[in-house]
């Protein structure tokens, strides 16, 4: 991939001209194909590696966001397309080159433009693996190698749709706690912020010397008033550490995913997701013909918790080591005993797939249902936390009030 400045005159005799990315490294390969979308190229020029990745990062900030929705139904209208006996680039140019997206419109064209230069799907899609998650391309992958590529695409984009949901149901669940608590501690700054230093004349007043419970308030009070730039900027500059840590050091990331994994109630929520994406994402892989310890590779790349990705590494060692699948399921210690049940019935009956969908879809369920009856879980120790604050505030700041009008 690189980025060329270019000029052309269109065939309506308009003057064109602007920085474009292309498959190619040579000014002849991209010239030729400019040509070939139509005009007459005055020049080409390559732009310099920096300032093709500085043009490269702002026009990804700045691009239409594709959402995996849009970009599962593509790849199933394309799948429909070559079943119908339609040739791959034309299924391509039709359902993604030529859609009101335009983000995925400037896909579908690359794409179609490698396809053309002699490269398989499987190899231009994975130039864009933000798109594309390593399900997909390895689900065309298998399609290219078997001939049945319509087949696979369609596997790829139910499975997308069914990743999708599973991700924005935990997100959906996880919020819930993130903005209860948000708002109990945000308002405990407001109180402590704006209210007490307006009721601090009235206790002063009483010239009497403030309970212990009043100074620490009224200390934690100056403390947030005189020190609120300081303290925005250091929450600012922790959230943001902390998110390179987590991007960037898998030890770190396993500490933390390890920690959540022992929160009541966020446990469950994630519990339930990652058994509902290993057990569809299984099935998927064994469903294509992949083998199992092959499908535990894939799998375990895939996932994002690092103690559940350690865990499938643990799974695979024993397979390797000879274990059958469902002892490697349970000797790795964090499989509940239904799914290696179900992964045992399948082992057994040779219907392993149809057993993995069975526990994909209870886990989908019970997830589900996390989502509906989060509120009621929370609510008894939202209310307890943020009352207990409120008492402990209202208490230390009308304590002397009460003491003076006694």
């Amino acid at each position: 991939m690189a980025y060329f400045h270019y000029k052309l005159i269109s065939r309506q005799g308009e003057m064109r001209g602007g920085v474009v990315e292309l498959p190619f490294e040579s000014p002849i390969s991209a010239t030729a194909y400019l040509e070939r979308q139509g005009g007459s190229v005055i020049f080409v020029k390559p732009l310099p590696v920096w300032l093709g990745l500085f043009y490269g990062t702002l026009e990804r900030f700045f691009e239409t966001r594709v959402e995996v929705v849009t970009m599962a139904e593509a790849l199933n209208n394309i799948a429909i397309m070559l079943k119908a006996g339609i040739p791959v680039v034309a299924a391509i140019q039709d359902a993604m080159a030529d859609n009101d997206n335009p983000t995925l419109s400037k896909v579908g064209h690359d794409l179609v433009n490698r396809i053309q230069s002699g490269a398989s799907l499987s190899e231009s899609a994975r130039n864009w693996g933000r798109f594309f998650p390593d399900t997909a391309l390895f689900l065309m992958r298998i399609g290219e190698e078997t001939g049945s590529l319509d087949r696979t695409l369609q596997d790829a984009s139910r499975h997308m749709l069914k990743v999708d949901k599973i991700v924005r149901e935990t997100k959906s669940a996880l919020m819930y706690p993130a903005f209860m608590f948000t708002a109990i501690f945000g308002a405990m700054a407001f109180w402590l912020y704006f209210v007490v230093p307006m009721v601090l004349p009235l206790i002063k007043a009483t010239g009497k010397e403030l309970p212990a419970l009043t100074r620490g308030i009224i200390a934690v009070a100056d403390f947030l008033r005189d020190n609120l730039s300081l303290i925005v900027v250091v929450v600012l500059l922790a959230v943001v550490i902390f998110k390179s840590l987590m991007t960037h050091l898998p030890p770190f990331r396993h500490h933390v995913h390890n920690f959540m994994l022992h929160v009541p109630i966020i446990n469950r929520i994630i519990h339930a997701s990652n058994l509902a994406f290993i057990t569809a994402y299984f099935s998927l892989l064994i469903n294509a013909g992949v083998d199992v310890i092959k499908s535990i590779d894939i799998l375990g790349g895939s996932l994002a918790n690092e103690v559940y990705k350690a865990r499938m590494q643990e799974v695979r060692a024993g397979l390797i080591n000879g274990l059958g699948l469902k002892t490697a399921f349970a000797d790795a210690r964090i499989f509940p005993p239904f799914v290696v049940r179900m992964i045992g019935i399948g082992e057994v009956s040779g219907a392993l797939p149809k057993q993995l969908d069975y526990a994909a879809e209870e886990y989908g369920r019970r997830l589900d249902e996390m989502v509906k009856t989060l509120g009621k879980s929370i609510e008894p120790i939202a209310l307890v936390l943020g009352g207990g604050l409120f008492v402990v505030l209202l208490v230390g700041m009308f304590m002397p009030l009460y003491s003076m009008v006694g």
